[in-house]
């Protein structure tokens, strides 16, 4: 659909076509949708077609086929049995490239097995550059945050296996050691749980500490608001695969606690850069929570070393890895 995207990427200078394609199961709408982007493919001579998702290479798919050029996709999610994944694999690609060795892992347990690659996702580093954005002390003014006390934050969509719930009853254990501390959840409800956002509200509520845990919502500004956080945490409950916020947070020279499972494994070395716990464990991350505060020496310490190891991470090192891919499948 027409959208920021498309804007963003013809400001870039690339050619820009958005098709109406509807809902997958208007079937008339999909076949009219496979065609016009087959038509498209040959009259651009396209070489190949990279679907940056599974859902979208069930469009393209068939098209390049039609257009008689080849495809690959890009696998971002640890793909499961379900329909989506398992279509998407059935469908011809030279490669499915993978956010991670987890997701890879993962690709590689659907049948029909298709050659992967990992191929880990990328930071803007400028925009998340401690040095271009205003202090932690400033941001927190700027954003009408509490100015005294540690600040904790979680960056996720509002869903379960986010496990939200986990960080505020994380929070609770934390709050009976250092009352001082403060707590901000930044994320939008997700369609798929319209309650779930209430029932973080009412547990906060019933749990007596409401003041102390800010519920920022959607928020466009995510490099300021990280910066203003001294600690930012993954605490997701299913596995994560691969956790941009927690590259965001290191660059900006945070200590990062997220859970020990999927790409976090790949992303941080325990007790040098970030710390990891067990997934669905309020009091093991309560714990590394308070020993981040009370250790601030630790704790700058980790947050220089996840700024070095934050640089892997980079746009150039996706570019350069992307293209050596795509050319390896083109041929």
């Amino acid at each position: 659909e027409e959208g920021p995207m498309a804007d963003e990427a013809e400001a870039l200078g690339y050619q820009v076509r958005v098709f109406a394609a509807g809902r997958l199961r208007q079937l008339h709408r999909y076949i009219q949708t496979v065609v016009a982007l087959a038509t498209w493919l040959r009259r651009e001579r396209v070489q190949m077609t990279l679907s940056w998702m599974a859902k979208a290479h069930l469009y393209a798919a068939p098209a390049t086929r039609l257009a008689g050029s080849p495809a690959v996709w890009y696998q971002h999610g640890i793909p499961e049995a379900g329909w989506l994944d398992r279509w998407a694999t059935r469908l011809p690609a030279r490669a499915v490239f993978c956010c991670s060795l987890a997701a890879q892992e993962a690709q590689q347990r659907l049948s029909p097995p298709r050659p992967t690659r990992v191929i880990y996702p990328a930071v803007d580093l400028e925009r998340f550059d401690p040095e271009r954005l205003p202090t932690p002390a400033e941001a927190r003014v700027k954003l009408d945050l509490p100015t005294h006390g540690p600040l904790i934050g979680i960056l996720a969509r509002l869903q379960w296996w986010k496990g939200l719930h986990v960080f505020l009853e994380a929070a609770a254990r934390v709050l009976r050691v250092y009352s001082e501390a403060q707590f901000v959840i930044l994320g939008d409800p997700h369609f798929s749980e319209p309650n779930y956002p209430t029932e973080l509200v009412e547990q906060a509520r019933q749990a007596g500490y409401s003041e102390q845990v800010h519920f920022a919502g959607y928020q466009r500004e995510i490099p300021l608001w990280m910066q203003a956080l001294d600690i930012v945490v993954n605490a997701s409950v299913g596995p994560e695969p691969f956790g941009m916020t927690i590259i965001e947070a290191m660059a900006l020279n945070k200590s990062v606690v997220a859970t020990r499972q999927g790409g976090p494994l790949e992303i941080i070395n325990h007790g040098k850069d970030g710390l990891l716990v067990q997934p669905d464990d309020a009091g093991a991350l309560a714990s590394a929570i308070l020993h981040l505060i009370e250790h601030a020496d630790s704790r700058r310490v980790i947050g220089k070393a996840a700024r070095q190891r934050a640089q892997q991470f980079g746009t150039d090192r996706l570019a350069t890895e992307l293209a050596r891919h795509l050319a390896e499948a083109v041929q």
